[in-house]
């Protein structure tokens, strides 16, 4: 097991689709951004959360909100993925387009919201051992919640400035789940 990848991920728009016939608000990074925050977060039991969070309002008996549920599993089970004898590699759930527009901008700032959401349901114990480079990753991704994703433009410029934000969104995450797994020892999703 290597790498939540885009085989194990669901594409983007065929989840945001899902997401929006079953009710659900969150889109599809926002969700992908949750599931890392939880386990970023340690948060203890953090499956029965996810479904508590996510799957509240979704019918049991509806067929289209069993497949929205599988979509979202797969989507948590991508970020709890087992890499304890391989490095954890990260893939954003975002458009596959790059390209520099309100649609990919405002996906990237709901990524940091949703992660930032389950980072936080770690609760106090946690951030008061986080390093100082967590604590300032985790400031940056907060910074990256307040990306204005109106006055956009697709130049050369933004589009590799829109890569390294990216660039930097995996590799914070990959040190922040360092940092608190050193922690607490990485606990299994439950």
């Amino acid at each position: 097991m290597s790498a939540i990848d885009d085989e194990r991920l669901p594409e983007y728009f065929d989840l945001q689709a899902a997401l929006r016939r079953c009710g659900v608000a969150q889109g599809p990074a926002e969700v992908q951004g949750f599931a890392l925050g939880l386990q970023c977060g340690q948060v203890s039991e953090p499956r029965r959360v996810w479904r508590e969070e996510l799957y509240s309002d979704l019918d049991p008996a509806d067929v289209l909100a069993e497949e929205c549920r599988r979509a979202l599993d797969r989507v948590f089970d991508a970020a709890f993925q087992d890499t304890s004898d391989t490095p954890f590699e990260l893939t954003l759930l975002l458009p596959r387009d790059i390209e520099v527009n309100s649609v990919r901008l405002g996906a990237l700032r709901d990524w940091c919201q949703g992660f930032l959401y389950g980072f936080g349901l770690g609760g106090e114990r946690l951030r008061h051992g986080l390093s100082a480079q967590t604590q300032e990753l985790l400031h940056d991704i907060t910074e990256f919640t307040r990306v204005d994703t109106e006055n956009v433009d697709n130049s050369e410029q933004d589009q590799a400035s829109l890569i390294e934000v990216e660039e930097y969104l995996r590799e914070a995450v990959l040190l922040i789940r360092d940092d608190t797994q050193l922690e607490r020892g990485g606990d299994e999703p439950k």
